[in-house]
């Protein structure tokens, strides 16, 4: 049990309280979107507690042998993640082209990550491809709606707008970690310590982005005021 208090895992307690406010957002009705990002941060929590509990003891509980690589689990999650937030990106952005592109590059990149998973790189290694496209794609629906914001005639306050901290924590964590995961393969096999220091830096932005998910529950969806 005094492994889950070291670093590495102190982001599972703002995921944690982040899953218990977000139902909240079933409670009082709110509107689909943020319904879908409660939806986004149970199944996270739950794949995170799966892939923690499949190392330490279910790999080989009832006379199971199986191999203590998680990477299954998060490699399938990886998928379901980029559905939920385009999903909900489809949602909250409103230009109907960029709509239909939202729609088909999802479709496009769920079933070449499928193929990753099942044929090209196999469940048990980094889906390096498909997790790279995943990563590309939410920084772009980010900026998306950042621009959209800008471009909004109406005023909302910033700081206590649930999408505004879900969008902030997505697109940090996935700018922060993207370089990781191009450089990690070479950097694993040429310089070992440049690769764990990375390691703890996405660690960091982990963090980061489960503390700005917290913060989003902690708000209520606003309204635009008319100029």
């Amino acid at each position: 049990m005094q492994r889950f208090f070291s670093y590495e895992y102190m982001y599972l307690l703002p995921l944690l309280l982040s899953a218990i406010l977000s139902l909240k957002t079933f409670r009082h009705g709110w509107p689909k979107q943020y319904r879908l990002f409660a939806v986004l941060i149970w199944t996270t929590l739950l794949a995170e507690a799966l892939a923690n509990l499949w190392i330490h003891k279910l790999h080989n509980m009832f006379g199971w042998n199986y191999s203590r690589n998680n990477l299954w689990i998060y490699n399938f999650y990886f998928l379901i993640r980029l559905v939920l937030l385009a999903s909900i990106f489809y949602q909250i952005l409103c230009d109907p082209r960029t709509k239909k592109i939202v729609y088909a590059v999802t479709a496009g990149i769920l079933l070449f990550g499928l193929a990753d998973y099942f044929i090209i790189q196999s469940p048990f290694q980094y889906n390096t491809y498909s997790v790279i496209a995943c990563h590309v794609t939410l920084i772009a629906l980010c900026l998306c709606y950042f621009r959209q914001l800008l471009q909004a005639p109406g005023i909302i306050v910033l700081h206590k707008e649930p999408m505004i901290w879900m969008t902030l924590g997505t697109f940090l964590y996935q700018s922060a970690s993207l370089p990781f995961l191009i450089m990690f393969g070479f950097l694993n096999m040429q310089h070992s310590p440049l690769a764990l220091s990375l390691l703890f830096i996405n660690d960091i932005f982990n963090f980061i982005i489960c503390i700005c998910y917290l913060i989003s529950f902690l708000c209520k969806p606003q309204h635009s005021q008319p100029l």
